[in-house]
């Protein structure tokens, strides 16, 4: 019994293990990758509505995520930070309206090809009764740009593309 036990464990873990893809990224986007971020380590390509994302750990910055065109452009890329790190305007202004005691579980810098940087505050507030997920975005100089609810598989970096 324990032979077949490990037999189909280790079938499955084969079947599983060739059953996972590894994304190869065009040239052209790991070439402009490679020249942004020479020192960048654990380097994973995939892609999300049509664009070319790489999730990447950074010495000094963390875990980061830079999304290509195909062609080799780069798109944006965020930067998981602290939020002690944030620029003092968006502290304030977020402390202003939410008061220096609300939880946040999450800041990410976004820098865009297109625009300014946005700074992501995640934060968890009752809303209608249920404990919620909220993402605030700023401008550098402090002005809330979008508020969003958390709705099911949110991933509102999206937008900024």
């Amino acid at each position: 019994m324990r032979r077949l036990l490990f037999l189909f464990t280790l079938l499955t873990t084969i079947a599983l293990g060739s059953s996972c893809e590894k994304y190869e990224a065009p040239s052209s986007v790991r070439h402009t990758f490679n020249e942004q971020y020479p020192t960048a380590v654990d380097v994973e390509w995939e892609r999300k509505h049509g664009y070319v994302v790489v999730d990447f750990y950074l010495p000094g910055s963390g875990e980061c995520e830079a999304w290509y065109k195909k062609g080799g452009t780069w798109v944006m890329t965020s930067y998981d930070m602290l939020y002690n790190d944030l620029p003092a305007a968006v502290r304030t202004a977020f402390e202003s309206e939410y008061g220096v005691n609300t939880p946040v579980d999450d800041v990410e810098r976004v820098e865009r090809s297109k625009g300014e940087t946005i700074y992501i505050i995640e934060t968890t507030a009752v809303v209608n009764g249920y404990l919620t997920d909220i993402y605030l975005d700023y401008t550098e100089d402090g002005t809330l740009v979008r508020t969003t609810v958390d709705v099911d598989n949110y991933d509102g970096i999206y937008y900024y593309i």
